[in-house]
């Protein structure tokens, strides 16, 4: 007789989050992000093409409790090597357009990223003051959740880095058994470019809006929480593929398997 596990009601793990800010263009809103981590326990803060990283405003804000946050914080130029460590990816946005695919409001996320969260690297994806995340930016996000306001809100970046925080800090999830690693988006990344070559190669992309298109795969492919072993499956079948319609040299013996 199989006996369940008994459900847990978890905190998250925050040292395993992580909060990045795409482009962002004050050090004043960098200071004030820094400390809303340290508030939450969030120990790592990461920037993206900053535009302005002027110290004395980013120490006045972050106040002596960011402080720590602030010394230890990267900065990248490229999004997809900022992101490259984490196994899961979690877009903001209060755009919500056809393009945007989002279901969800962070309160309702809240929980599974809880459960992600006790055996992976989590991203907390941020943009600008002006233009927040483009598509682009979003192409990345395994997920995309929205803090609803009212129409005419506005709310400022360090303030959803706040809210998104608080909620995740401030709720419970039911676990039985925690979700395994999943594979991180330097293992993804390739997967997605084989992948996109391979529907390509059999014309099933449609030419008019191939990000969007690809932008739906991969949130599809997102809600199935892929391990690097079948990320290595799937890779393996693109390339047998592709050889058999004469679009690359015969693959190595599989290995994707073991």
């Amino acid at each position: 007789m199989q006996v369940r596990a008994k459900a847990e009601r978890i905190k998250a793990r925050m040292e395993n989050i992580a909060v990045v800010l795409v482009e962002p263009l004050y050090p004043e809103n960098i200071g004030a992000a820094a400390r809303a981590c340290a508030n939450f326990g969030v120990r790592e803060l990461i920037l993206v093409r900053p535009k302005n990283l002027d110290q004395e405003k980013m120490k006045a804000m972050a106040t002596k409790a960011g402080l720590p946050v602030l010394e230890g914080m990267k900065v990248y130029e490229k999004l997809e090597e900022a992101l490259a460590p984490f196994g899961y990816v979690v877009g903001t946005t209060a755009r919500l357009g056809r393009q945007r695919k989002v279901f969800e409001t962070i309160r309702e996320a809240a929980p599974s990223i809880i459960e992600l969260s006790l055996q992976n690297q989590i991203a907390l994806l941020f943009g600008n003051e002006k233009w927040g995340l483009t598509n682009e930016d979003l192409y990345f996000c395994h997920r995309v959740v929205t803090i609803p306001t009212t129409e005419a809100a506005s709310l400022n970046v360090s303030q959803a880095v706040v809210i998104i925080l608080y909620e995740i800090f401030s709720q419970a999830a039911e676990v039985k058994l925690p979700k395994p690693r999943l594979a991180t988006i330097q293992e993804l990344e390739p997967m997605y470019r084989l992948l996109k070559e391979t529907l390509e190669a059999i014309d099933y992309v449609p030419h008019d809006n191939v990000v969007l298109w690809m932008t739906t795969i991969r949130r599809f492919l997102s809600r199935l929480d892929l391990t690097a072993q079948e990320v290595r499956i799937i890779q393996g079948f693109c390339r047998n593929l592709l050889w058999h319609l004469g679009k690359r040299d015969q693959p190595h013996k599989d290995r994707e398997q073991k």
